[in-house]
């Protein structure tokens, strides 16, 4: 009876509630944005729903098509698919609790600071060696991309390519992302080596899908899990909880091998430098001697602060990048007139990568050669095949392609010509901005000519799949760098052919990898 009684009140309640908010709530001002569905004005289930569904990036697109570049998804969220609406939102707004999610250790990294001045004295702490004259310059990161190209990616390749046997290059790809990143962070004698211990990549890419899945309430609904969890309610599976507990307990090793050798000057004379973990490590230590530590801090927040944003790192970096390798070597098997052309111009930088080095009278792989670190990855850098074969699979297949969300400033903003009330969330979708039309033609097809023509310019202008500004990504030019190597110590020697793309479409939610988690190709070497 009771529930017959709620059923019957329901409707006309949320009837009264939207013609309150309607016509005197402070959101009225959001009545002149299209809604993406009947019910935005006065509840967010829509929006949930889709999410939780894993339909938003085509459903927000498909809203935008039909309503415009500014469009209502809930009571108090917009997605906006315009170059002013981006610059507006990503230029000084604050985050909002969605990023808390993203805690490591009970620290924030850097992503999950919310409010700008934190966020940007947080960055002081680690970004110049992010920096992309600093990573093009880099003999560590020289050292270790030869090591673990030479060592293991190509002669892993080499072997397909001698037997005929196949190669799931999206675990490939996340595995080399994994070691590049983990040895830039912790040095190359302290880092992963997923590329050769298949069962540890295998335990920690399962562990890290069940997180993703597990946390969807804690980062959708922060408030209402934490609600509920003080009363005995959680929203978190035990599964993710334990997926988390996992990859934390991994990091804190990687951080402890490493620090114990930098507090004892042991650092393996065979290793790299650590220089991300040196670095912030460093700062943070300078930080906190000038400033009174807080009780509840404990005695591990240094430790704990670093290790946060080291497992960010990893877990960003192996991600993203392996998306992105995979999807750019799909599109290449695809279009093998183009992957002919790109071989060409590999082969033309001075020395190129051939492998093996023996082989050749002058490979940059070649011992006996030396080469400045900066001459590949500058020389790579200048490549336009190169390039728009990344650009346009970034473009295309965006890795984080749903909103990042922002808030709007105190008194409001103007967006688009709509009135933004104060504390309204506000986003842009990659997945939709690289889909406009009137700047990406044909934006449905890979078409890496695109960066080359006459309205490159403006196409790199709606280029998003990194953000921009002092919140864009801290690890973008580490990223493109690395992605850029690999793709060319790869197709300077082998061309790759398709076995099974089955269920390459990305999924439908925020990190937007292959549906099959798989795709499988061959390779053959080119003399």
């Amino acid at each position: 009876m009771a529930s017959l009684t709620l059923g019957l009140l329901l409707p006309p309640l949320l009837l009264i509630l939207y013609f309150v908010q309607k016509n005197f709530g402070r959101l009225r001002p959001l009545n002149a944005i299209p809604n993406a569905h009947p019910t935005v004005p006065f509840s967010s289930i829509w929006l949930i729903s889709i999410r939780y569904r894993k339909r938003e990036n085509r459903t927000v697109w498909d809203a935008h098509k039909r309503l415009g570049p500014v469009v209502r998804l809930a009571p108090e969220e917009v997605s906006v698919c315009t170059l002013d609406g981006l610059k507006t939102i990503y230029g000084d707004w604050e985050k909002n609790a969605w990023y808390e999610a993203f805690i490591n250790y009970g620290t924030p990294p850097l992503v999950a600071k919310i409010h700008s001045g934190p966020h940007s004295a947080h960055k002081r702490l680690f970004s110049n060696v992010y920096s992309k004259s600093y990573v093009q310059n880099s003999s560590d990161i020289s050292a270790f991309n030869s090591r673990i190209l030479t060592k293991k990616v190509l002669p892993k390749i080499a072997t397909s390519a001698t037997t005929g046997a196949s190669i799931d290059v999206l675990r490939l790809n996340m595995a080399f992302s994994m070691d590049t990143v983990s040895a830039y962070e912790f040095g190359s004698a302290y880092g992963t080596d997923f590329l050769d211990d298949e069962d540890a990549c295998l335990h920690f890419l399962k562990a890290f899908a069940v997180v993703k899945n597990g946390f969807f309430w804690a980062g959708r609904l922060p408030t209402l899990t934490q609600n509920l969890e003080r009363i005995g309610i959680n929203l978190v599976a035990q599964a993710a909880l334990d997926g988390q507990a996992y990859m934390e307990n991994m990091c804190w090793k990687l951080c402890s091998l490493v620090h114990a050798a930098i507090e004892n000057n042991s650092i393996d004379p065979t290793s790299t430098a650590p220089v991300v973990y040196a670095q912030r490590l460093s700062s943070q230590t300078k930080s906190t001697e000038k400033t009174t530590p807080s009780p509840i801090e404990g005695p591990d927040f240094l430790r704990k602060s670093v290790a946060s944003d080291m497992l960010c790192h990893l877990i960003a970096g192996h991600e993203t990048s392996g998306i992105n390798l995979t999807y750019a070597m799909y599109e290449l098997s695809m279009h093998p007139e183009f992957q002919t052309a790109l071989r060409a111009e590999l082969r033309s930088i001075n020395p190129p990568l051939l492998f093996p080095p023996s082989t050749y009278g002058r490979s940059a792989f070649s011992p006996s050669i030396v080469i400045p670190p900066s001459a590949i990855p500058r020389a790579l850098d200048a490549l336009p095949l190169l390039n728009a074969t990344l650009y346009e699979t970034l473009r295309l297949y965006p890795p984080g392609a749903a909103g990042q969300p922002r808030v709007a400033p105190r008194g409001g903003a103007m967006l688009h010509g709509f009135m933004l009330p104060e504390g309204v969330v506000a986003h842009a979708a990659p997945y939709s901005v690289h889909r406009n039309e009137e700047v990406f033609e044909r934006a449905e097809e890979w078409l890496p000519e695109r960066w080359m023509g006459e309205r490159k310019k403006e196409v790199a202008e709606w280029f998003w799949s990194f953000g921009s500004g002092s919140r864009g990504c801290i690890g973008k030019a580490f990223a493109i760098q690395e992605m850029l190597v690999m793709l060319a110590a790869v197709y300077t020697n082998y061309s790759s052919h398709i076995v099974d793309a089955e269920g390459i479409e990305p999924v439908d939610e925020f990190i937007a990898g292959p549906r099959a988690g798989k795709l499988i190709l061959r390779f053959e070497k080119v003399g």
